[in-house]
């Protein structure tokens, strides 16, 4: 990016980086974008924000002048981009250049439109990587530090596992976001102690790699405590599961409880070992709906014959193959809900992955 400076970029002395809050792949793709903005002797700001916050956090970007807006693991979809581009127009008049790099999935209108920027912006998509491999391939290629992050944000938004230190980044990212929300704070706040320590040393500035735990010794008690309740609670909500079978494929829907992720509660849903009830084993479901507060959707697959990313369409949502998000909305009673959502997949076989031998899927019961 440096090699190819204008008149305008020239000019640019800050960065303002915008990411998501959710997970470890938004957090440290943030701090690889931080590394960035020291490397490159920018003033740095970070905002740390969700899906349903773009307007204010983008008109804020629209005040601001000759800086770098570099956005990492956020999504752009239709119903919001048209808005988006406005306000990040108004930034490119003012010296402004604009940087997205993500791994959602993306429609031909969002990206011609954020490509239509002035500026020159870049806009990289690609969802073979999280977004932390992108930042660290773009931006940092060469940083030790970056691409260790990156490692770690794979594990952790793949969902291998097999990585110690993500998986209690996971955890405390949790345990920070879950309080943030009771206390109605601040999460940029409340999340950047954490993230400045993976900026400026990376997992060494937050991790015993001796030891194999958290420096911060009070972290590390919480995360522990935090891990035993959510056992407690992910039990407590498989014993309240609807199942049913539509199209072929076992739907079993869970509502989620307070303080657990839903990819901490799919992931417990696709454990065979997790799954007795009463003394009896339950069959790993094909695909796992996580019902959360609000009526926010959660889609985990089993195995490989259903689609997350289709299933996600049909309420207003998007994501992977093998995990994605929706909405469905407020309500009162969870078996009515579930009564809805088995309809809906029962009215579209687009969810239905293709079968080794071509066949679609098999009857309804």
């Amino acid at each position: 990016m440096s090699n190819h400076r204008t008149e305008k970029t020239r000019r640019i002395r800050s960065l303002l980086s915008i990411s998501h809050d959710k997970d470890v792949d938004g957090l440290t793709s943030a701090a690889i974008v931080w590394r960035y903005a020291m490397a490159h002797g920018l003033d740095h700001e970070v905002i740390l924000t969700d899906y349903g916050s773009f307007e204010p956090v983008f008109s804020t970007v629209a005040t601001r002048r000759n800086t770098l807006v570099v956005v990492t693991d956020l999504g752009m979809e239709d119903n919001s981009v048209d808005t988006v581009v406005q306000l990040l127009e108004r930034a490119v008049a003012q010296g402004c250049r604009v940087v997205w790099l993500d791994h959602h999935q993306w429609t031909p209108t969002a990206i011609k439109k954020v490509l239509s920027l002035g500026n020159r912006p870049v806009l990289k998509v690609n969802h073979d990587y999280c977004a932390a491999e992108i930042a660290f391939r773009v931006l940092m290629p060469r940083d030790a530090v970056s691409e260790e992050l990156a490692r770690v944000a794979h594990d952790s938004d793949f969902n291998l596992r097999e990585i110690e230190a993500a998986n209690a980044l996971t955890d405390a990212l949790s345990v920070i976001r879950f309080g943030v929300v009771d206390r109605g704070e601040d999460m940029t706040s409340a999340l950047l102690p954490l993230l400045s320590k993976l900026a400026h040393g990376g997992l060494d500035g937050v991790w015993d790699r001796e030891k194999d735990c958290f420096k911060d010794p009070v972290l590390e008690e919480r995360v522990k405590y935090y891990r035993k309740e959510k056992a407690k609670r992910m039990r407590k909500a498989l014993l309240g599961h609807c199942d049913h079978t539509v199209h072929g494929r076992l739907v079993r829907i869970v509502e989620l409880p307070r303080g657990v992720t839903t990819t901490d509660m799919g992931t417990f849903l696709c454990d065979p070992e997790n799954l007795k009830v009463d003394g009896k084993s339950l069959p790993v479901a094909d695909l796992v709906i996580t019902l959360g507060q609000g009526g926010k959707l959660g889609f985990r697959r089993g195995n490989e014959s259903v689609l997350c990313n289709m299933v996600a369409k049909l309420f207003n949502g998007g994501g992977h193959e093998y995990a994605a998000g929706g909405e469905y909305g407020s309500y009162e009673d969870f078996e009515a809900v579930c009564d809805d959502i088995f309809v809906t997949l029962s009215k579209d076989m687009s969810w239905v992955a293709p079968s080794a031998g071509g066949d679609s899927a098999g009857a309804d019961s």
